[in-house]
């Protein structure tokens, strides 16, 4: 081959990169008004798809089964929940499918993720979102799920809930009732509890005040991970005015920091009102990166802000796990170590 061309060719395609790499990105689309699906009543059919990492263990089912039998209500699974291609197109196509026909049969009342994991990113831009709106459904998960909760939010504007999903291996008596209390009920979820510490002297889940103070916003948030994934693209998330919850699990501390610091930095953290980091599971770990504690971060990064924050909620990857809503008012005191949901959720 003629160097010359080479060099002309690869001149091209780096143009074009580059290019590509600085054009303008899409702006963040704006904030739907809110709207609420209809509380959950015992016997509904409620649908359960897999949006994230395959499900292929079949004892997954009956841990789904297990758990709708609890909360009386009937579950319906997506077509692929449990037999999803490899094949990365045809495995796309699949959970937009399921996702879709879940969000339009008048049939089902509820679409809850079985699990998180890897995935929503290379569907996220393939929903109907129009068609959420004008089905609104409870609709529930967490970790991976938080870049659908942030899309859903702006584009669609479905209050949808943050909480534990069925497929997870751990789903105590906290996690159940909070999740009870989330999807049948039509009052503010209020005072949110902590569950209980059976060594209170040396708590699981320890709540630290880092500023104290008071603040009332909408609540929004999930999976600090997640949530970096969003910047820049069109469902980047909305904090101004709000109550920032965010948490993550199997992160070295020193990566939450980095994480929290480009928030900081692109001022999600100053336009909050408040912020709430949740218990993070496994994000202990000190390496030679750097020497400090998880806790040592957070306090550089979020105690001169000048708002509320407090650490320690259990809205995350805890077995213990608080289901809430999101986009309806909260008061977070974090001189008191409390959160409190001032809306609804649903409608009767």
């Amino acid at each position: 081959m003629d160097r010359r061309l080479f060099l002309g060719a690869g001149s091209a395609a780096s143009a074009a990169s580059f290019a590509a790499a600085t054009a303008p990105r899409p702006p963040a689309a704006p904030l739907r008004s809110l709207v609420r699906a209809r509380a959950l009543k015992p016997g509904d059919r409620v649908g359960v798809v897999d949006l994230s990492t395959p499900l292929y263990d079949p004892m997954i089912g009956e841990r789904i089964r297990s758990l709708f039998a609890a909360l009386e209500l009937t579950p319906v699974f997506a077509p692929h929940l449990l037999a999803r291609t490899r094949e990365i197109a045809a495995s796309r196509a699949e959970r937009v499918a399921d996702l879709h026909d879940l969000f339009v049969d008048p049939t089902i009342k509820g679409v809850f993720c079985a699990r998180g994991g890897y995935g929503v990113s290379e569907i996220v831009a393939m929903l109907d979102y129009e068609a959420i709106r004008a089905h609104p459904k409870v609709f529930l998960g967490f970790s991976d799920i938080t870049l659908l909760h942030l899309a859903i939010r702006r584009q669609a504007g479905l209050v949808t809930f943050h909480g534990h999903m069925p497929g997870q291996s751990a789903f105590g008596p906290f996690s159940l009732e909070a999740l009870r209390r989330a999807v049948f009920s039509t009052t503010p979820l209020g005072l949110l509890p902590a569950p209980d510490e059976p060594n209170p002297v040396r708590p699981q889940y320890p709540l630290r005040t880092i500023v104290p103070g008071r603040a009332t916003g909408p609540l929004v948030g999930g999976n600090l991970s997640l949530v970096i994934a969003a910047m820049g693209t069109p469902w980047e998330i909305d904090t101004a005015g709000a109550i920032l919850f965010l948490e993550d699990v199997d992160e070295n501390a020193y990566a939450i920091g980095r994480m929290l610091w480009q928030l900081r930095h692109a001022g999600k953290l100053a336009a909050a009102a408040g912020v709430v980091i949740g218990a993070c599971a496994n994000c202990e770990k000190i390496t030679d990166a750097s020497p400090y504690s998880l806790n040592e971060h957070l306090d550089m990064v979020l105690k001169d802000l000048g708002i509320p924050v407090l650490s320690g909620l259990v809205l995350g990857h805890t077995d213990d796990q608080l289901t809430v809503p999101l986009g309806v008012a909260a008061t977070l005191d974090a001189t008191q170590r409390t959160l409190t949901v001032l809306e609804p959720g649903l409608i009767a």
